[in-house]
């Protein structure tokens, strides 16, 4: 595991490496964990020492400490082993419904899947992250049962989410369930699985969507700040979607159904990706390569004015290749077989952070923070493909960080604040 014990997870939250998945939460059979959004820093497990019984159970099943990939198996493409895990196929295309595909952040493939599940598969419901109605700058886990409410979900959530807060919905389900989540989410999930057998036996199909980190509440924040709109002006925030890749949509409330709007290029490139949980950083899984089948987008391709959106779609199972086949069969999704290469041509930048993960892992350990354990990632082999200058950048550029901001002791010794934000390298 670490080089350090942890007795509760609030200890792991205390040392930067919870990542808001909210699956202690679930797991706590003694309800004795609930979860604060902390603006600097996102979702925080808050541990009723009462309750406590020092079980280990939400150590188990925490993602942010461990995570072991599965191996990838003979059917996989071979170029693709080493910097992206199983991918058995690459599709790239989009969902069929028209409406889907226009308001999806990409090309709607894993809401017109999970739709097919619902409708064809008669799976009883998807567990995933839409607005929280009653606070539309928060997310809420959502449990979908229709066309609607999932449309109504649809466009990505770039602020803190733990759709595993609500596994209990799952176990609870009359069937079996769909889950779209953020690879760490689908981790969870899986480790959540392994403590309770009736869970993942619930699940028929898990999907990930790609991830480059989830900033905190303060950088929603700032964005409305640059928009010139106070917190409680917001009726509806859409951060994409109705468009590729669309643009971040701000509804002020009110009678003239004012709007706010700014590019993806500005929201995320120029605000958005500046926030970063510390977990975020060193993840060594950016695709989902514990899903059945994980979701992105293809950015290799030009963006047209008013292009409705592609995805690209990896499959990483044999329960993921046959729910695609049928999907495909049935008319939900359009897609087309595409090359190896399509995948690290359009996730550059993700490509990049695995590369040069084993070299800050290295850096934590030197300066004796609690580093979390991954296995199965060739992390190493993926280093050495950096060159000799960018090796020792990837060391040395964290021991500074880690240094300078103090991020070798644990939150409680410090301000929170000290630690909210890592800019963008």
């Amino acid at each position: 595991m670490t080089n350090r014990c942890f007795e509760t997870i609030e200890d792991v939250a205390s040392w930067r490496l919870c990542i808001g998945c909210g699956a202690c939460v679930s797991m706590c059979t003694h309800g004795a964990i609930s979860l604060v959004d902390i603006e600097d820093l996102g979702l925080r497990p808050r541990v009723n020492l009462q309750r406590c019984e020092r079980c280990g159970e939400c150590i188990r099943v925490c993602p942010g400490i461990e995570i072991k990939s599965s191996p990838a198996n003979s059917q996989s493409i071979p170029e693709l082993r080493l910097a992206w895990g199983p991918v058995l196929e690459v599709w790239e295309g989009y969902a069929s419904d028209a409406e889907i595909r226009f308001r999806g952040s990409s090309g709607g493939a894993a809401t017109a899947l999970a739709l097919f599940c619902l409708e064809k598969e008669h799976m009883t419901g998807v567990l995933h992250i839409g607005a929280n109605p009653e606070s539309p700058l928060q997310n809420t886990a959502v449990f979908s049962k229709s066309r609607e409410e999932l449309l109504a979900c649809t466009g990505s959530r770039y602020s803190p989410a733990a759709p595993c807060e609500k596994l209990s919905w799952i176990q609870k389900a009359e069937s079996a369930c769909v889950f779209i989540g953020k690879p760490c989410d689908v981790v969870a999930l899986r480790k959540a699985g392994i403590v309770d057998p009736l869970l993942k036996d619930k699940v028929a199909l898990n999907i990930s969507i790609f991830c480059a980190g989830t900033p905190p509440s303060k950088a929603t924040e700032e964005l409305l700040t640059v928009l010139s709109v106070k917190h409680d002006e917001v009726d509806e925030i859409r951060y994409r979607g109705c468009g590729w890749p669309g643009m971040t949509t701000v509804k002020i409330k009110g009678d003239n159904g004012q709007t706010r709007r700014m590019t993806y290029e500005q929201s995320w490139g120029d605000i958005l990706s500046n926030y970063g949980q510390f977990r975020c950083r060193v993840c060594p899984d950016s695709t989902g390569e514990l899903a059945d089948i994980s979701c992105g987008d293809p950015w290799y391709r030009e963006i047209r004015p008013d292009d409705p959106g592609r995805s690209l779609v990896l499959v990483r199972t044999e329960r993921g290749r046959e729910i695609l086949y049928k999907a495909i069969k049935a008319g939900y999704v359009k897609l087309d077989r595409v090359e190896p290469d399509t995948l690290p041509q359009s996730q550059k930048a993700l490509l990049r952070r695995r590369r040069h993960l084993w070299g800050r892992l290295l850096a934590m350990r030197i300066t004796r923070v609690p580093t979390p354990h991954f296995e199965g990632f060739s992390l190493y082999s993926n280093w050495r493909c950096l060159s000799f200058f960018d090796k020792i950048r990837s060391m040395l550029g964290t021991i500074r960080r880690i240094i300078s901001r103090k991020w070798n002791k644990p939150l409680g010794h410090n301000s929170e604040s000290q630690f909210s934000i890592e800019l963008k390298q």
